[in-house]
């Protein structure tokens, strides 16, 4: 990595150590809240090591409306045909705030703490608009109820915005910012935005091109933000926002139908959307004209065989479809109150093979009711290393998730991925001098980083990379948490903590990354009390063209992580702020 150095001392003024403080013992006190609930408390995610699977169930009654007050014995779970045993057990209601944070003074510029502006609530929603798969004349009216849905859409509602156009981009990472959603929704915001219109998708003459009614693509795509999403803690609602689905409706179609290699993608992509806890809201853009919702362009089925089909693409993972209306604002909103409150039953598999194979989950009520039950109704036991195995052809992303198997800090540390404040830590920013070209041990060492990364040929050695010139960013770390000395108290020795910081381009290239320990150390907060508290300096060269600076903190005993991403370029602020903070 390239300038790394931490340097323990005097970084942030006082009133922002308190406001640090009080915000930890909010947080802390919040966290307590949900432990001292029960005794089972759900896995954040599957890890086949560990042969955990966890199961969202969605339980709404015939008007739609979620059903709140069951406990962990109104459950009965099986695997193929056989009981097992629920180990955690919890509710998540959307209905009400998950996380209302304290109130805190006006910050100094460049200076920013891993808190929101508001209250959060729900899980979180990724918009996935396939403009490809959706023909131009439904993308012209859908333009404009897109914007609606994210103007009405509930304060505190944490989403992201993916665009499947000439390829697939992420357009906004995830946020409860919903004028910033608007702004990339708006094609003439200056920046990074969604196109109005895409051109090259299907049409009511038949597929177009960039794999429009294409399988595979389809399959990458899904493939792509399933992985993006492993690591993020919680259930993930993705709205396929789209004219055409071109999936078949699940892996048992093998036979005359399929090759090999799309079976053994089409298990692969269910697999790890299972991993991620991602559920599929499928919302049709086709609406109810003739011609563009009543025919699927990929497959030529009629309207009633393609409902079902969707049906059946939603339900593998646990969501809805929503199709034959032109209010496409009213099936997003249906499909987000669909998915907002939910249990989840985590269980450990009675059968231990894990080859690939199909195992089947079936959720009841051990009382009947009326209440209608969505949950993922089947799962692919991928061994741990399928990952790596499919992407073998692609060097990076290879390296990509190598990296993000062995380090849950690799996740939170991702461009757009959802703020973390587990952890409360405050950051100022600035630059330190003047862009300078680099030399050839850092153009080395940037030949890491995904936006330099070139494929290796043993008959061509690479030549060395083109100098570019760096620009050096100097950040502050200031922590005082009462979490860190019931930590030091309870373990008998100091907090470990784990200091990373990455720079990406507007397209969300890693530019260039590192990563520092340091040790928490005692001291006094701003009162004169004792406590724990650390200070911390990193150093960071960045490549120009960069759009954004990510900081993550994780307390490596706990896994407890706060996490911070800053829009470059940073504003100008007065010397003596940042030789106050700095030094």
């Amino acid at each position: 990595m390239v300038g790394s150095r931490i340097v323990l001392g005097a970084i942030l003024l006082a009133l922002l150590l308190a406001a640090a403080q009080a915000a930890a013992q909010d947080a802390a006190s919040s966290s307590q809240t949900k432990k001292d609930s029960g005794k089972d408390q759900p896995a954040l995610q599957l890890r086949l090591e560990v042969r955990r699977v966890p199961v969202d169930v969605v339980v709404t009654d015939k008007q739609g409306n979620a059903v709140r007050g069951l406990r962990k014995e109104d459950f009965v779970v099986r695997e193929d045909k056989k009981p097992q045993k629920i180990l955690a057990f919890d509710y998540f209601d959307g209905s009400t705030p998950s996380f209302v944070p304290p109130k805190l003074p006006a910050l100094p510029p460049n200076t920013f703490i891993s808190l929101p502006g508001e209250p959060e609530r729900g899980p979180l929603y990724v918009l996935y608009y396939d403009m490809v798969n959706t023909p131009q004349d439904a993308q012209m009216s859908f333009h404009q109820q897109l914007l609606d849905f994210v103007d009405k859409a509930t304060p505190g509602t944490r989403m992201a915005l993916f665009v499947n156009a000439d390829r697939l981009r992420l357009i906004q990472g995830f946020t409860s910012d919903h004028a910033l959603l608007r702004a990339a929704i708006n094609f003439q915001n200056p920046g990074r935005r969604m196109p109005k219109v895409f051109l090259g998708g299907v049409s009511q003459w038949g597929p177009g091109e960039f794999g429009g009614s294409d399988t595979g693509a389809a399959l990458s795509n899904l493939n792509f933000m399933a992985e993006y999403m492993n690591g993020m803690p919680g259930r993930k609602n993705l709205l396929w926002l789209s004219g055409n689905f071109p999936l078949p409706v699940g892996p048992e179609l093998h036979d005359l139908v399929f090759t090999d290699q799309v079976y053994d993608e089409i298990k692969h992509t269910f697999a790890a959307m299972m991993l991620s806890r991602i559920s599929v809201y499928l919302v049709d853009l086709g609406g109810v004209a003739a011609g563009v919702g009543g025919t699927a362009v990929g497959f030529g089925l009629n309207a009633a065989t393609q409902q079902m089909d969707e049906d059946t693409i939603a339900g593998y993972t646990g969501g809805r479809a929503s199709y034959s209306s032109n209010d496409l604002r009213g099936l997003m909103e249906k499909a987000v109150n669909n998915g907002a409150s939910y249990y989840t039953l985590t269980y450990a598999p009675a059968n231990l093979k894990f080859d690939g194979s199909e195992r089947k989950i079936e959720v009841s009520l051990a009382k009947k009711s009326n209440y209608i039950l969505g949950y993922r109704m089947r799962f692919y036991d991928d061994p741990p290393d399928t990952a790596e195995a499919v992407h073998k052809k692609d060097p990076v992303q290879a390296r990509f998730l190598a990296a993000k198997t062995e380090d849950t800090l690799y996740a939170n540390i991702e461009h757009g991925a959802p703020m973390l404040h587990d952890l409360i830590f405050i950051a100022h920013l600035e630059a330190a001098g003047e862009p300078v070209l680099a030399t050839a041990e850092q153009m080395l060492q940037l030949e890491d980083a995904p936006a330099y990364f070139r494929t290796r040929h043993r008959d061509k050695p690479l030549k060395p990379l083109a100098p570019v010139k760096l620009q050096r960013y100097r950040i502050g770390y200031g922590i005082f948490d009462s979490q860190l000395k019931l930590l030091a108290t309870r373990k008998g020795k100091p907090a470990m903590l784990e200091f990373a910081a990455a720079a990406y381009d507007d397209d969300g290239r890693l530019l260039n990354s590192m990563l520092n320990d340091g040790l928490a150390s005692t001291g006094t907060d701003a009162k004169g009390k004792p406590g724990v508290r650390f200070h911390a300096e990193q150093e960071l060269d960045v490549p120009e063209g960069a759009a954004w600076i990510r900081l993550a903190v994780r307390d490596t005993l706990t896994n407890q992580t706060g996490t911070i991403e800053v829009r470059l370029p940073l504003k100008p602020e007065p010397v003596s702020v940042a030789a106050n903070t700095s030094h």
